[in-house]
């Protein structure tokens, strides 16, 4: 046999060898590491059941009527800032110092920065508006957009993305930013 030929069958053998006792070893390490997962998963449905948002604002009356009026949320409750009596309808000479809104599958709430810092120390000394995006699927992303667009500030024009999906960027009224998407 040529020396050739015999060099690249040796090569071969050993990439062969190689590959598959790796890929086995792969596979063995793959299956402790798929299993280890599934534990986790199951572990975190049982504990994980909603993620609900609590930003920090300066005035959540206006906070619940730029996200009742500009968004379509619907007030759930709040919670008045001076007696902290729970209330289920707004009322506008009522200052909250809490408030749930929700639209469809989708729930917000707010608190002001006063009423969190009695809670959490230390939020009294951080800034309103975060490092944040909230993102929220929609039905119809071309027709919010044209809804909105001359009643928030945008922030990112509608555009269809390289993952594909539909989506723009508007500025809340504390600084928040929201992201409207859709695939597309």
């Amino acid at each position: 046999m040529n020396r050739k030929v015999s060099l690249i069958l040796k090569i071969a053998a050993v990439s062969f060898v190689t590959l598959h006792l790796g890929g086995y070893v792969a596979a063995d390490k793959s299956s402790d590491y798929s299993a280890n997962q599934s534990t986790k998963n199951e572990r975190a449905k049982r504990m994980h059941k909603k993620l609900t948002t609590n930003m920090m604002v300066d005035d959540v009356n206006r906070t619940v009527d730029f996200y009742s009026d500009v968004l379509g949320f619907e007030f759930v409750m709040g919670v008045r800032e001076d007696s902290q009596e729970t209330v289920t309808a707004k009322q506008n000479d009522q200052i909250l110092g809490f408030a749930m809104v929700k639209c469809n599958n989708v729930e917000m709430m707010f608190q002001t920065k006063k009423s969190l810092a009695r809670e959490i120390p230390e939020f009294s000394g951080m800034k309103i508006g975060g490092s944040v995006t909230f993102y929220v699927q929609v039905e119809n992303v071309d027709g919010l957009y044209e809804e909105l667009k001359d009643k928030v500030t945008i922030i990112k024009d509608l555009q269809t993305t390289f993952y594909g999906m539909r989506e723009f960027y508007i500025r809340d009224c504390n600084g928040y930013v929201l992201t409207f998407a859709q695939g597309a």
